[in-house]
């Protein structure tokens, strides 16, 4: 995301909070530093599954308070792409 890392992150933590309530294990609001991607925000959700996942986004997608947030959080930042990883812990 292109943005305002001060003007995202209040905003991230309202609706961090929202979806840790519906099932995710961690929410982070990143900026990065250096690279092509300088200056860009990043938000990284981790989920214990894929059910959880599922279930999370079905959730957010019925949640009045989570797509306000998000409307909100669209104001202040552009969103550029979406990505899904599946991770090891090591």
């Amino acid at each position: 995301m292109e943005g305002n890392f001060a003007q995202a992150t209040p905003i991230s933590k309202e609706a961090g909070a929202i979806v840790k309530q519906h099932g995710e294990t961690a929410v982070r609001l990143s900026i990065c530093y250096s690279g092509p991607h300088a200056g860009q925000l990043f938000i990284g959700i981790v989920f214990a599954d894929w059910e959880t996942f599922g279930r999370t986004q079905q959730a957010l997608a019925a949640d009045a308070n989570f797509q306000r947030l998000y409307a909100q959080a669209l104001r202040h930042v552009e969103l550029q792409e979406r990505s899904l990883f599946v991770t090891e812990d090591l």
